[in-house]
């Protein structure tokens, strides 16, 4: 089931296996009250969890909420917690500091 993770290719950094999508729904500062989060499994046991919502800060560059974690439910939690994280460090948060992943790139 985890042979996987043994493959080994000169050139190739890392693999990462899709694990499971997640529809969140926010309350207060999310435009249109939802977004997803995948989280993906590494070759190395590790979780890393994407937002399909990027936050646009002042310099116009673009961010997804990004978590790490051991399980599942640690990566899920922390990328909801760095999402808000970029939601707090927004000024005059509206709606256009937001941009949502085309659902083919997600």
């Amino acid at each position: 089931m985890n042979e996987w993770k043994e493959i080994k290719i000169d050139g190739i950094a890392r693999i990462e296996r899709f694990v499971e999508e997640f529809e969140v729904y926010e309350l207060y500062k999310i435009p249109y009250s939802k977004f997803k989060v995948k989280i993906f499994e590494s070759s190395n046991g590790k979780f890393i969890g994407r937002t399909n919502i990027m936050v646009i800060d002042r310099t116009k560059s673009y961010y997804p909420g990004i978590g790490h974690g051991n399980n599942v439910a640690e990566t899920l939690k922390d990328t909801i917690l760095n999402l808000y994280l970029l939601i707090d460090d927004i000024d005059n948060l509206n709606n256009e500091c937001f941009n949502y992943v085309e659902s083919v790139d997600f």
